[in-house]
């Protein structure tokens, strides 16, 4: 995988270990295993900005700032509206549809949140040289997934298993504060 910066942007291999890739068959089911997992808000910013979650994970968002913050979501099938959140007030909420999620405030619009629900357990993180290996891929047509919080959600039709695949992405996002672990999404 190549991680090039678009206009007005810098990617160095820091970068690179913040880019998940996925393989969703086109046939057949899968199995996932959801998991709990935390975003915190402090500092009018989420903590971390970015997070890769299996599908049907509850994540718990708790308010550290000492002022309300009012988290919603307007992405198609995933859309809710917590009201007002206090000063260390827990919400959680579990995500039943795969794909990226927008999530922001409503009382400070500069906050925003990408969580990608991955829908699958052919998942790789590439790695600071660009590499990545999915094991285990079913023979077969599908939609390979990459996604990096600088990029986006990029897919792309593949026959599995592929021996050797090159994607360029462009950077066209600031850099944030990513949680991404691909052992706790399988």
């Amino acid at each position: 995988m190549v991680l090039s910066a678009g206009p007005g942007q810098h990617v160095d291999a820091s970068d690179m270990p913040n880019t998940l890739v996925y393989f969703v068959p086109a046939k057949g089911r899968v199995h996932v295993k959801p998991g709990h997992f935390s975003i915190y808000t402090v500092n009018h910013d989420f903590r971390p900005a970015a997070m890769a979650v299996p599908l049907g994970s509850t994540v718990t968002f708790t308010n550290l700032d000492e002022l309300l913050h009012n988290l919603y979501s307007a992405t198609p099938s995933s859309t809710f509206d917590f009201q007002f959140q206090a000063s260390g007030q827990s919400i959680s909420h579990s995500f039943t549809h795969a794909g990226l999620v927008l999530i922001g405030c409503s009382v400070h619009r500069s906050m925003e949140l990408d969580l990608v629900v991955v829908p699958t357990p052919y998942v790789s993180q590439v790695s600071a040289d660009g590499h990545f290996v999915l094991h285990g891929l079913p023979r077969g047509p599908g939609q390979l997934y990459f996604w990096n919080p600088r990029v986006g959600l990029v897919p792309s039709n593949v026959s599995a298993p592929a021996s050797d695949l090159t994607q360029s992405l462009v950077a066209t996002k600031p850099a944030v504060a990513t949680e991404l672990n691909a052992g706790q999404i399988r």
